[in-house]
């Protein structure tokens, strides 16, 4: 499977996007820093899915997943989003699959 990785963080790399790109699938994309070059890159990878870390800043993980699926090319992409908190979740269910961390490995390990 094709994963474009979105995971808020100042350093360059993180464990979500360590464990997808040690899990076998290939990360074909990622963004650590910024919403709209995250949408801006998930447009030409082709990722089978986005996976979302928004345990940091969930609106941004929010509002960046809601573009991605307005844009037509974009739209069908599966949505996962991790480390959010309940009310998180209850916002973003009609955007995406909420996963807890070991749901995301469990998928990525059985896919």
């Amino acid at each position: 499977m094709k994963l474009f990785v979105i995971d808020w963080s100042r350093d360059d790399k993180t464990p979500l996007l360590d464990y997808c790109k040690a899990s076998g699938h290939k990360v074909v994309g990622s963004e650590l820093r910024d919403g709209g070059e995250a949408y801006k890159k998930s447009a030409g990878c082709k990722a089978d899915a986005i996976v979302i870390n928004y345990s940091l800043l969930a609106s941004h993980g929010r509002i960046t997943a809601q573009e991605i699926k307005r844009r037509k090319a974009t739209s069908q992409i599966p949505i996962y989003f991790i480390g959010g908190s309940e009310d998180d979740n209850e916002k973003v269910q009609n955007i995406g699959i909420c996963l807890s961390e070991e749901e995301v490995k469990d998928l990525l390990l059985n896919d």
